[in-house]
């Protein structure tokens, strides 16, 4: 209890003095903003989908005029408060995305940015704790339109009807994205099973363009058509814009497919681990085409259940979608049970409370012709499963509170096998 009290008062101290320190930086990039007036500044934000949007967005705008922007899928607001003092008079667009955590993040983010034009994605149920219905989540989303000038526009998802609620409450230009033909910018022939990468026809007045990607899942979909409305309304033409769009990767930990030594492919989407994405993430692996489909997953979040219930409902979901599930966690053996009840059978249904554990069946389990869907939360770290398949882990703590992907962090020291079988050290 008193190294945890130590801990919790040494975590206290320095939110403390990033706070000091956040408030001349804010000054500076508040200042800065109202600057760079020949600069046109795009904000992204919604629910999910926010980090896909902007790089797809970013990436088509940077084709056809300077475009500014922060990659990496971060939205803190001292990443926001960087991509506004890294913006110079040479570029003609900042892209940034915001997200919210609790009430009034967005009205802040909104007071530094004063954005030009504002992408509105999607409102689902995210930080439950903090906003109980999808009333207050919306509400929060909105207040990002208050700050858009009188010669901006909010480029609104049709197909949410509590996005497109916010339309009458807009007074400004609006500009709307969806599937039926009466919106700015449409989509058609949507195809997306795996190993296809998601590819559709988009649409704009009499003009129409075929699109492919690198993105793995429908659910993507939004962010992308989102983001070529956006370039639309700026003055991108649909070749140009088709042809950005296929250069944009997957984000790390956002359904990012990655090839393992063994011959296996992950899809890891270990970032956010709402129930959303979780079903989002299922339904691309129960579809997918290959030879074992097996689920690797954490804990499930923002779901208004008990822990108890969180899980018995995580193992009836992987059961519907895969061949094999890896559970792991505390509940990961309510997770297995489920499962089992619920058609998997009993030899496919596996269970760890210790991750090192896990990897070392993993490494023992995965072959070529494997699907492996890898789903979690940032916080929970458990990417370590899939970089122990190139090496050895020496970080397997518990408990880390660090909000950063375990590639990106200075004490996780991978020791891999070069092509010589000799071992590299590699530090990320």
């Amino acid at each position: 209890m008193q190294i945890q009290s130590k801990f919790l008062r040494a975590l206290s101290h320095r939110q403390s003095l990033r706070n000091v320190l956040f408030v001349p930086l804010w000054v500076c990039a508040f200042i800065w903003r109202r600057l760079m007036f020949r600069t046109t500044f795009i904000t992204v934000t919604g629910s999910v989908g926010k980090s896909t949007a902007t790089a797809s967005l970013a990436t088509v705008l940077s084709a056809n005029a300077p475009t500014n922007w922060v990659p990496g899928g971060r939205n803190n607001r001292f990443v926001v408060a960087q991509a506004i003092l890294q913006t110079r008079f040479r570029h003609r667009f900042t892209v940034i995305e915001v997200g919210t955590r609790k009430p009034g993040d967005i009205r802040r983010a909104g007071r530094l940015i004063a954005p030009d034009i504002v992408l509105m994605l999607r409102v689902l149920h995210l930080h439950s704790d903090v906003f109980p219905t999808l009333e207050e989540m919306a509400s929060e989303k909105e207040q990002l339109l208050n700050y858009i000038p009188k010669r901006g526009a909010a480029i609104l998802n049709a197909d949410d009807p509590l996005v497109m609620a916010m339309r009458s409450r807009w007074p400004g230009q609006v500009r709307t994205f969806g599937i039926t033909p009466d919106n700015f910018v449409t989509f058609s022939e949507v195809s997306s099973q795996w190993p296809q990468r998601l590819t559709f026809r988009l649409h704009h007045g009499d003009s129409s363009t075929s699109v492919e990607t690198n993105l793995a899942g429908e659910h993507l979909l939004t962010s992308t058509v989102g983001a070529a409305a956006t370039a639309v309304f700026c003055g991108v033409p649909l070749p140009t814009l088709a042809e950005g769009l296929l250069k944009v990767q997957p984000l790390p930990a956002r359904m990012q497919p990655m090839q393992l030594p063994n011959g296996a492919v992950v899809l890891r989407d270990d970032f956010n681990a709402s129930m959303s994405t979780f079903q989002a993430a299922l339904t691309v692996l129960r579809a997918a085409e290959s030879v074992r489909r097996i689920a690797i997953v954490d804990e499930m979040l923002d779901t208004g259940l008990a822990s108890d219930e969180r899980a018995l409902l995580l193992g009836q979901l992987v059961a519907a979608a895969s061949d094999i599930a890896v559970f792991v966690g505390e509940h990961s053996h309510m997770s297995m049970k489920a499962a089992v009840a619920s058609g998997l059978n009993c030899e496919s249904v596996f269970a760890f409370q210790d991750m090192s554990e896990a990897a070392a069946f993993l490494g023992e389990e995965l072959r070529r012709g494997d699907l492996v869907l890898l789903k979690g939360s940032i916080g929970r770290h458990i990417e370590r499963l899939v970089l122990a398949q190139l090496g050895s882990v020496s970080c397997w703590v518990v408990r880390c509170p660090k909000q950063i992907l375990c590639e990106d962090c200075p004490e996780l020291k991978l020791v891999s096998i070069a092509p010589a079988g000799k071992l590299v050290a590699q530090e990320f």
